[in-house]
């Protein structure tokens, strides 16, 4: 006990410090985890020299964290992105694993040897890739969803893996028949407990729950967890596999979120202690006795796995641009692999050797993950120009190149396909690129001239008639792409006029140095919207909140360029439009005041606002007298304090 309590303590002092670290840098702890561990590890600095107890916690760090996944686990989720995650995602898992398979067994080594590096290697680390994803606000990217829906797809497959292992390491007593079998028995061992806990767990948290103490409620969580992992491994199945059918039964229940909460620090501290425990499970020596060879083998898994990876992309027709990248993104083996390769230890379908070897490739791999990510893009472009350049051009044919004087509108999303109706409807010429297949046929359908391909590309862009344009407008979410875009249509034609919508603030910078005319980050334009809809709930008046927007927009997008403007005699003015208020009312058929006149409405006599003029067929009637009757369709103007116009517009509306 006492050596347990140390070592707890000296992967919490370890831990603390390479969080904070790593998340200043921006890189994910896992990483940290991982050189933790074999630096403290028995094999590094011997400050923990039994690893059999931490193994102990780090699989209570597992059991939490498939708990965790179970309760995030949306079946809606895997539903909406069906198509990227069977198309990408079982592409890449497949080709991996198969080409995998034939290599180990092309080495001479058993069958089930063969099954289990086919499984393990495709899994690529959702932690690391996931993490920098966010990082770089690519989440809404196209090689941003495609990396996110493979991930899922992976994290899926998971589960499976967890029965295979064990059977693997039958496969060499058991017949084909015995395999199938066995496999039955397990899934049926499954679907006895998902259904049974599902019969029983929801009643029971329903009923802690109205005891009114969220302390009972995380009892009743860790006794679901404990309970359903031992009667998991009871039926010959692993703790793991129990802790994430718990979680995807909770998941279904409105307690959810709250227990979520509750378990994801204990989550967070026993995955730190299960990365960590990997790491010192790595053996410094036999590293050292053979680096060049590791390292090889290291970057011969990584170049295997981006090739496929890419590979998978393109045959789903995906350009080669977002390929590469997808396929260098998910060119690591994962943290899932590293669980999984744990487990077959256990059930000895690793020699020592092998383990060692396997651990030594994956942690490397994963070291070397973050620097793939960070300069994919980049080398991505260079690529994409170089084959774009190898392609001939084709000839000058397209209807879109007789444009002039139009639009050029790069993304058929929201924005883009908004943008394009108004345009058609005030019969602006314009062309859409778009590299999306299923957008490409909507805007077909609709009438709309589009074109498929990447507006990072020098042909795209002249096949749409960049140097005849007036005006190109970039409404996609991928601003890496589209500073790529901007700095070839400003090269193409230095008198376009560039407009970008970019999520965050922090892009505009890169984007006005790249050539555009102006940009738009949706968080501030977000912001504006949002104060404008509180003040006009408050009745002030438009002319007021119309000078605070561009007030707001004068300060906001002055600060992005880096601009100093005296805002101070701005502000002033603002003060003085406020201080006078104005309010307009229009007239239905169903306002109180319908049919009325202002004698009848008692205007003078109890309410201190004053009615100045009222609007009829765009006619201004000025100081109406006291005999005028209000129609449908007229428009009442008045003047005063905020109480007062309060009280006004309701006894227009409904009377007194």
């Amino acid at each position: 006990m006492h050596h347990l309590i140390k070592d707890l303590a000296i992967l919490l002092l370890v831990s603390l410090p390479i969080n904070i670290i790593f998340h200043k840098i921006k890189i994910p702890s896992v990483m940290g985890f991982l050189l933790a561990g074999v630096i403290i590890g028995p094999y590094g600095l011997h400050m923990i020299g039994d690893s059999e107890e931490i193994k102990q916690l780090a699989e209570i760090g597992v059991i939490l964290l498939l708990f965790v996944i179970g309760l995030e686990f949306s079946l809606q989720r895997m539903l909406k992105d069906l198509k990227v995650i069977l198309g990408v995602g079982f592409l890449q898992m497949g080709l991996t694993g198969v080409l995998v398979f034939f290599i180990i067994d092309a080495l001479g080594y058993p069958m089930n040897q063969g099954l289990l590096f086919g499984l393990l290697i495709p899994l690529s680390s959702t932690a690391i890739v996931l993490k920098m994803i966010t990082d770089r606000a690519e989440i809404d990217t196209g090689h941003g969803r495609l990396c996110i829906g493979t991930l899922l797809f992976q994290d899926i497959c998971v589960v499976p893996m967890m029965l295979i292992i064990p059977l693997l390491s039958q496969s060499g007593q058991l017949s084909p028949v015995d395999f199938g079998v066995a496999s039955l028995k397990s899934i049926t061992a499954v679907a006895a407990i998902f259904f049974l806990a599902r019969m029983i767990v929801p009643r029971s948290l329903q009923a802690i729950a109205r005891m009114g103490s969220k302390e009972h409620l995380t009892l009743f969580v860790i006794l679901i967890i404990l309970g359903t992992g031992w009667v998991s491994e009871s039926l010959g199945l692993s703790l793991a596999m129990g802790a994430f059918i718990a979680g995807i039964i909770i998941s279904e229940s409105e307690y959810s979120y709250q227990i979520i909460l509750d378990i994801l620090p204990l989550k967070d501290y026993f995955g730190s202690v299960f990365f960590i425990s990997v790491g010192m499970l790595l053996q410094v020596d036999i590293f050292y006795d053979s680096v060049f060879w590791y390292l090889g083998l290291a970057g011969a898994v990584i170049g295997l796995k981006a090739f496929l990876g890419l590979l998978a992309c393109l045959l789903l027709k995906n350009t080669f641009r977002v390929s590469f990248i997808v396929g260098v993104r998910l060119a690591q083996v994962g943290e899932f692999s590293l669980l999984l390769a744990s487990l077959a230890l256990e059930k000895d379908l690793f020699l020592p050797g092998h383990y060692q070897s396997f651990l030594i490739v994956s942690i490397l791999s994963m070291l070397i993950a973050p620097l793939l990510i960070q300069f994919s893009v980049g080398l991505s472009m260079k690529l994409h120009a170089l084959v774009g350049a190898a392609v001939p051009e084709e000839p000058e044919t397209d209807p879109q190149e007789k444009l002039s004087g139009h639009v050029i509108i790069a993304g058929f999303g929201m924005v883009g396909r908004n943008l394009s109706r108004v345009l058609k409807e005030t019969r602006t010429p314009f062309i859409v690129i778009e590299l999306d297949g299923e957008r490409i046929k909507q805007a077909l359908s609709e009438g709309v001239t589009a074109l498929y391909g990447d507006s990072t590309h020098r042909d795209i862009l002249l096949r749409a008639g960049i140097q005849q344009a007036k005006m190109m407008v970039f409404a996609t979410s991928d601003h890496i792409a589209a500073e790529q875009a901007v700095r070839l249509a400003r090269q193409l034609n230095p008198e376009v006029y560039i407009l970008v919508r970019v999520r965050y603030a922090k892009q505009v910078d890169a984007l006005n140095e790249a050539g555009a005319n102006q940009v738009i980050p949706e968080e501030f334009e977000t912001s504006i919207e949002i104060f404008s809809r509180v003040l006009r709930e408050y009745h002030i008046a438009n002319n007021v909140i119309e000078q605070q927007v561009e007030l707001a927009r004068l300060e906001g997008y002055s600060m992005f360029r880096g601009l100093s403007l005296d805002m101070a005699s701005m502000k002033k003015f603002s003060t003085y439009l406020t201080a006078s208020l104005t309010e307009s009312f229009h007239v239905l058929e169903d306002s109180w005041c319908h049919n009325k006149s202002i004698q009848e409405l008692e205007w003078n006599k109890d309410l201190d606002a004053k009615l100045i003029a009222v609007v009829r067929n765009d006619k201004l009637q000025a100081d109406p007298a006291p005999d005028f009757r209000f129609e449908t369709g007229d428009v009442i103007v008045i003047f005063g304090r905020h109480a007062n116009l309060d009280r006004s517009l309701k006894r227009l509306q409904s009377g007194k």
